[in-house]
């Protein structure tokens, strides 16, 4: 079982979310996050986004029906939601520490809902 954590760099653009690769896109438009992580850990996170990105065609499929109910519409989107947050909470457990300021940068870790009301 190989437990060395290698270098990955992930994006989260729908069209090649599911890929996870040892080398840089560089492309301008795309944010990757960088991790560091075994292969386990590795496959993980694929599963993980593999999940998040199945939903979302999934939710992106209702509304091409001429009637649907709204609460199950809120319900898969919420779901779309805590999925990404898990995806985020990963990238951010296993991210280096550039990752990690990308991700408290732009607000998108879940923080448990530590703030009072929510």
């Amino acid at each position: 079982m190989d437990k060395e954590k290698q270098l990955y760099y992930v994006n989260l653009n729908p069209i090649s979310m599911d890929s996870i690769s040892t080398m840089r896109v560089n492309d301008g438009q795309l944010i990757e996050y960088e991790i560091a992580a075994t292969q386990a850990e590795k496959e993980e996170l694929e599963r993980l986004i593999n999940e998040v990105h199945k939903h979302d065609v999934e939710l992106s499929n209702l509304f091409t029906f001429k009637h649907f109910d709204e609460l199950t519409a809120d319900a898969d989107k919420d779901e779309y939601q805590t999925g990404l947050n898990d995806v985020y909470d990963r990238l951010y457990q296993l991210g280096t520490e550039v990752t990690k300021q990308q991700i408290q940068e732009i607000h998108l870790q879940n923080e448990d809902d530590n703030e009072p009301g929510l």
